[in-house]
């Protein structure tokens, strides 16, 4: 190597200072070597011209000349094989150096720094230079042999956690480290049996879920110069469920209602799926929710419960099928409360097809409530049964006793039974009581039919079982006949027979009896064979509606002469006699229209049948005016309360006034009135001037007389029983009374209408008028003989 010279330079090279000890320098593969070396001359006015650098003593690196023509301006000499541009001599630090860059290994040395001074002898400087391998990235290895980069796992909570960092290189070997966080968890490294490799394994016996994105870093350093390399990783982990809770399993569920049941898992990783079952069955419908951190799911199914639900176990459960064992589940017992289910039975020892009169019979009515039934009502014929021990009727809950049964009560019976969620009905048991034949009621009782006609007499009876057999009697004021069964037909409740009397001895009493398994009829039924004739004047006609082209008229009906009766209507204009309107009907109520507004009315009512028409019952009246029917409205008045007070006072007032008035009047014509009327009925004419006391006398004498029919069963309480006493039809309106009675009658029918009603509805026809807008047919027929005005 060729050394810069200078040949005016004195140097003294005979004086030569011992180098001192030598100075221990470290540098890092790649990085910088700082190399110290003393130039400050020992004595003043001197100062270093010359700086040389040796590598192993042996070779010149790097100089630093002065001399010369470098006195202004010290040049720098580098060898080029071995640090090139890499080293650079610094004189501005102290002590001055020379810093090599990149470090590479071939670096490693000792170095001489040779100091000339101008004065002063001599410097050597020796400088050991250790250059240092740092070792390789860390590797991190699981329990399985497989690297792990960035995340390890999943593991489960609760599972065993290993992972070993393998460092491989490094001069001088590296120590391997664990770090969690700032804290070191593991320095335990290990020599690996393969060369120039360390090891660390660390080992978490039991994870946590605070270990959940847990960092661990496995750091391996030799040297204190660089920065330790290492790598790191998360630990990942599934978690299942904390728990798993049904929110409202507290409220109470009514059957066939529907509700939202909702059910939380809370802790689970990754989310929970959850399921529902109803005992063992698996439920399909539900919404599924997960919040946004994915620890709460959340899921909701609509249940609509039935009572067969009640006592069943309904479980949410909640699992992480990445987790073993990772279910949770909560379980709620169904208290569903339903409408009583009442299942009606006849008592079990009890035969139903042999229950006689005089059985003492009970029911159970079983229910089947949630919660109980606070009550039970029982019920025949769908009529609330009353507890009476004295009449032999116990009823309890369940239980329903009658002691000594008879036919009414045979029937329908049920129960029903009640709870806060409603009312039970349970089925209806039929009764059959068993009981000999008696007379159905409201059948006809009076037959009238003429000489060599036939007469079909239909005797019904009641009775349980159904009759087996029916025989007939006759019987006059002379013998007693049995009828031959060929007279008669018998069916399932009724016998008919055909009856024609010849002479006056035939007419007279018929009598049937029927018999069954339970006994033969006690009491026959009794019907009276009369001659045929015309029926009587239809009773109490007066107009129940009039408008401006018609009216409507009602009557009720008379004895009917034992033959199907109908009823006529004519109407005739009072001035002119002129026939108006000519109706006829089933029943005694009619309807005209189609005349003329503001016209008086003579009417008349006849019954006829086969035998002829009865007398008329006659009926006064009018059309309305147009003007008649227009309404005003009335003006609204406010009444306080004083001034109603004080218009009640004055109409009492005027109220007692009139009754005195009245009563006082009553004592001095009401004979007199009577006497009048009768004339006045005599001659067919209706009394027009009679006063108010006069027509509330007839009307307290007259429903005196109205009773003067009789049932049969009446006749038969006589002393004689004569047959030929004649009877009224039970179910007609016959009466035994002369003509100048039923114009009083009809008199007192246009005093009262509200009478009138009430005999309607008992009627045998029920109510006439609503019978007739039902069934009438209007047709005009010819009147059989003219009525004179």
């Amino acid at each position: 190597m060729d050394l810069p010279t200078d040949s005016g330079l004195q140097i003294a090279v005979s004086a030569t200072q011992k180098p001192g000890p030598t100075i221990e320098v470290q540098a890092v593969t790649k990085g910088t070597a700082i190399l110290p070396c003393d130039i400050v001359p020992p004595i003043a006015n001197d100062s270093a011209i010359l700086v040389i650098w040796y590598k192993n003593d042996m070779t010149a690196i790097y100089s630093y000349d002065a001399r010369g023509k470098h006195s202004d301006k010290a040049s720098h000499w580098k060898e080029k094989e071995l640090v090139d541009e890499r080293a650079y001599f610094r004189t501005i630090t102290e002590p001055a150096t020379l810093s090599v860059d990149s470090v590479e290994e071939r670096d490693e040395g000792e170095y001489r720094c040779r100091v000339d001074f101008r004065k002063s002898p001599t410097r050597n400087t020796k400088v050991r230079l250790t250059v240092i391998v740092p070792p390789q990235k860390p590797n991190i290895i699981d329990d399985r042999g497989k690297e792990v980069v960035g995340v390890a796992g999943p593991y489960e909570e609760g599972a065993e956690m290993k992972l070993t960092c393998i460092v491989s290189g490094g001069r001088p070997s590296p120590s391997v480290r664990w770090w969690r966080g700032d804290a070191m968890v593991d320095s335990t490294d290990t020599q690996s049996p393969f060369p120039h490799v360390m090891r660390n394994q660390l080992v978490v016996a039991r994870l946590e879920r605070t270990d959940l994105h847990a960092t661990y870093t496995c750091q391996a350093s030799n040297n204190n110069i660089s920065q330790p390399v290492s790598a790191s990783v998360t630990v990942e982990m599934h978690f299942k469920p904390l728990s798993a809770t049904i929110l409202n399993k507290n409220q109470g569920l009514s059957a066939d209602r529907k509700y939202e049941i909702v059910c939380q898992a809370v802790g689970s990783r990754p989310p929970a799926k959850i399921t529902w079952w109803k005992d063992n069955k698996r439920l399909e419908s539900f919404v599924e929710k997960v919040s946004t951190d994915g620890n709460v799911t959340t899921s909701t199914t609509t249940l609509t419960p039935s009572m067969q639900d009640n006592g069943r176990t309904l479980t949410c459960r909640a699992d992480n099928p990445r987790v073993q064992g990772g279910a949770e589940e909560d379980t709620w017992k169904m208290d569903v409360y339903y409408v009583p289910v009442v299942r009606l039975e006849l008592g079990s020892n009890l035969n139903p097809k042999d229950i006689e009169e005089g059985d003492d019979v009970y029911f159970e009515c079983n229910v089947d409530a949630n919660p109980h039934a606070y009550k039970v009502v029982w019920k025949h014929n769908n009529q609330v049964i009353q507890h009476n021990q004295k009449l032999g009727v116990i009823t309890t809950n369940q239980d329903l006793a009658l002691q000594a049964v008879n036919r009414h009560h045979a029937g329908n019976y049920s129960c029903i039974a009640s709870n806060i969620e409603g009312d039970g009905d349970s089925n209806t048991v039929e009764l059959r009581v068993m009981y000999k034949p008696i007379c159905r009621s409201e059948q006809k009782r009076v037959y009238g039919v003429a000489r060599h006609e036939n007469a079909n007499v239909v005797c019904e009876v009641e009775a349980f079982p159904a009759p087996d057999s029916f025989k007939w009697s006759f019987n006059n004021t002379a013998e007693t006949i049995d009828v031959p069964q060929a007279r008669y037909q018998t069916g399932a409740f009724f016998s008919t027979l055909t009856y024609t009397p010849v002479t006056e001895m035939d007419y007279g009493t018929v009598v049937c009896w029927a018999a069954n398994t339970a006994g033969q009829q006690r009491e026959p039924c009794v019907f009276q064979i009369i001659a045929a004739g015309k029926p009587e004047v239809p009773l109490n006609c007066s107009i129940v509606n009039q408008t401006t082209d018609g009216v409507e008229v009602e009557c009720i009906e008379g004895f009917d002469g034992g033959q199907p009766q109908f009823f006529l209507l004519e109407v005739r204009d009072a001035q002119s006699g002129l026939l108006r309107a000519n109706l006829s009907s089933k029943f005694p109520a009619f309807a005209v229209s189609g005349l003329e507004p503001g016209r008086g009315l003579k009417m008349a009512v006849f019954a006829a049948n086969a035998k002829g028409r009865s007398e008329p019952a006659l009926v006064e009246g009018h059309t309305l005016k147009p003007a008649q029917m227009q309404t005003r409205s009335p003006i609204a008045l406010e009444m306080g309360p004083v001034l109603g007070i004080l218009v009640g006072m004055v109409a009492a007032l005027l109220l007692v006034t009139l009754a005195i008035f009245a009563a006082m009047r009553c004592r001095g014509t009401g004979s007199t009135s009577v006497r009048a009327r009768g004339r006045q009925g005599e001659n067919g004419l209706r009394p027009g001037t009679a006063g108010a006391c006069e027509l509330l006398t007839a009307t307290a004498k007259e429903k005196v007389a109205l009773p003067l029919r009789s049932n049969v069963e009446d006749l038969y309480e006589m002393d004689d029983k004569n047959p030929d006493v004649i009877p009224c039809n039970k179910d007609s309106d016959y009466q035994l009374v002369s003509g100048s009675q039923g114009l009083a009658i009809k008199e007192l029918t246009e005093v009262s209408y509200d009478g009138i009603a009430q005999r309607n509805n008992t009627s045998r026809n029920g109510d006439l008028y609503e019978n007739y807008k039902n069934s009438r047919y209007p047709t005009s027929r010819d009147v059989v003989a003219e009525w004179v005005v």
